[in-house]
């Protein structure tokens, strides 16, 4: 066996962590760590990769048992990680980054190596399709193509297992396969993997074995993933079968005007003409592979990024929206998948999150009231079933399916008319993803229009009552009724029109 891990802990301060996490990976397989949030994986790769020392267990590489103290011992024991938050230097290059840590030098104490960087970095740009060149700075290339970087980062020591932290969380389907194969190709040549993901569709793709955690216990070990279905291991990750709203949203039955109505967008050069309408109460999903405008679209709406051409009707009326708070005026809301750059502020506390945008857009001189705020905060942390050991708890002290909550109540509170979501429930675990989407469901209810860009096909046939198809730029088709199927939404990302007929 080249890894085993028996019956680690790992406490922080009175908080278990991990009670006892065990599980045994081979040479040459790829096993799937999988768990809700807060159930320890993060905290069992962080022991693996040295960031965290464990209380307790023993882990035992060829059956010797090892210490791993720190980045550095992990490496030395042959064990690499790519992280979902990324350990890039964004002025760095493409290529400085790959070796960042680890630059070679052609003899002891001698200069770096820049041929040996350079041979690597274009190896790896060719063998995992990174859409840059080796000299490109990091912070200049698109999020999904960072994750690749990162991957090419830790195989660069050549190690025998390579832990993957949600890596696959910021890219898209083409990227994904691409990625597998390679991932496929090493595995054949001794390379083992750990993979950690919320993605039910990758893991089975990818992986043959699973562990499963739950609340810091290692509850389930499955020998061969073809024979679980994905009801089954919801119930070995929560304890209790998921209850999920079986009729997605529909388009409403009554025929009144459309809320917002989008004709001939133009932004720059990644959104060419773009028309849509959505009506009050609809949920319309946007799709597409990565890169093919649903960003940009979302965010010249909201008022992020300027657009060149066309307009946009608001309740029939013609609205220009030149900034965030002028879109936030007019109804409309935000919510990015990105939590980090692009949702929670980290260090501050559940309360300031959640009101962040009302004091905002408040007078910069005015009066809280503290009784009324604390009581919105109840209704708004029972609605979303928000996990916290307090509304003084900072924020990056949360699992992330509960910091995508927060941001949501942040616009519980605003109670816009059109909500315009990217990928909102990226990174997110099962059961979180699941209360988000019907929480989104009830505010159809409400009167409350959404648009919803999501990298997860399977989410966008559950959730919208209609879907549009981004190819280039461009609408390429509408699903909606019959057409609403796997195949056809495959088809027809990949440009095939003839998927939508």
């Amino acid at each position: 066996m080249l890894l085993e891990v028996n019956k680690l802990k790992k406490n922080f301060g009175a908080v278990s962590a991990l009670k006892d996490a065990s599980f045994k990976l081979k040479r040459g397989e790829i096993r799937a760590l999988l768990g809700a949030h807060g159930s320890g994986k993060s905290t069992l790769v962080k022991i693996l990769s040295g960031l965290n020392k464990c209380d307790g267990g023993v882990i035992r590489i060829d059956d010797k048992d090892i210490k791993i103290s720190s980045p550095t011992a992990s490496l030395r024991h042959g064990v690499a990680m790519s992280y979902q938050d990324l350990s890039l230097i964004p002025i760095l290059s493409v290529c400085e980054n790959m070796a960042l840590g680890n630059e070679p030098t052609a003899r002891a104490m001698g200069p770096v190596d820049k041929k040996r960087m350079l041979a690597y970095a274009e190896r790896m740009i060719d063998e995992l399709g990174i859409g840059a060149l080796p000299d490109t700075t990091v912070g200049r290339i698109s999020l999904s193509d960072r994750g690749l970087v990162e991957v090419a980062k830790a195989l660069y020591t050549g190690p025998r297992i390579l832990v993957l932290d949600e890596i696959t969380a910021s890219m898209h389907h083409d990227q994904v396969s691409r990625l597998f194969d390679f991932l496929e190709n090493k595995a054949a040549e001794g390379l083992s993997v750990i993979f950690v993901s919320h993605r039910f569709d990758e893991v089975y793709k990818l992986c043959r074995t699973a562990t499963i955690l739950r609340e810091g216990v290692s509850v389930k070990d499955i020998d061969d993933l073809k024979t679980v279905s994905s009801e089954e291991l919801v119930y070995y990750m929560t304890g209790h079968r998921l209850e999920t709203h079986d009729i997605k949203p529909s388009r409403p039955n009554k025929v009144e005007q459309d809320i917002l109505t989008v004709r001939d967008l133009h932004v720059g050069n990644a959104v060419n003409g773009v028309s849509l309408r959505v009506e009050r109460g609809e949920i319309v999903g946007i799709a597409g592979l990565q890169g093919q405008g649903q960003g940009e679209f979302l965010r010249a709406l909201y008022g992020a990024i300027p657009y060149s051409g066309g307009s946009v009707e608001l309740d029939g009326e013609r609205v220009r929206v030149k900034s965030p708070g002028a879109a936030i005026r007019k109804g409309f809301g935000f919510i990015s998948g990105d939590r980090e750059k692009e949702g929670v502020f980290s260090i501050r506390s559940v309360t300031e999150n959640i009101f962040s945008v009302r004091y905002a857009m408040s007078k910069l001189i005015h009066y809280i009231d503290a009784g009324k705020e604390r009581k919105e905060m109840d209704e708004i942390v029972s609605t979303l079933n928000i996990v916290t050991a307090g509304y003084g708890t900072p924020a990056n002290r949360l699992s992330g399916g509960n910091q995508q909550k927060l941001v949501l109540g942040r616009w519980l509170c605003m109670k816009p008319r059109v909500l315009l979501l990217d990928d909102p429930t990226k990174g997110v675990d099962v059961g979180a993803r699941t209360e988000i989407n019907n929480i989104l469901r009830e505010l159809t209810r409400t009167g409350v229009s959404i648009l919803f860009s999501s990298s997860d096909n399977e989410e966008l046939l559950r959730i919208a009552g209609r879907i549009c198809v981004f190819y280039e730029g461009k609408i390429l088709c509408e699903l909606e009724g019959d057409r609403l199927k796997g195949d056809v939404l495959a088809a027809s990302m990949l440009g095939v029109r003839q998927g939508a007929q």
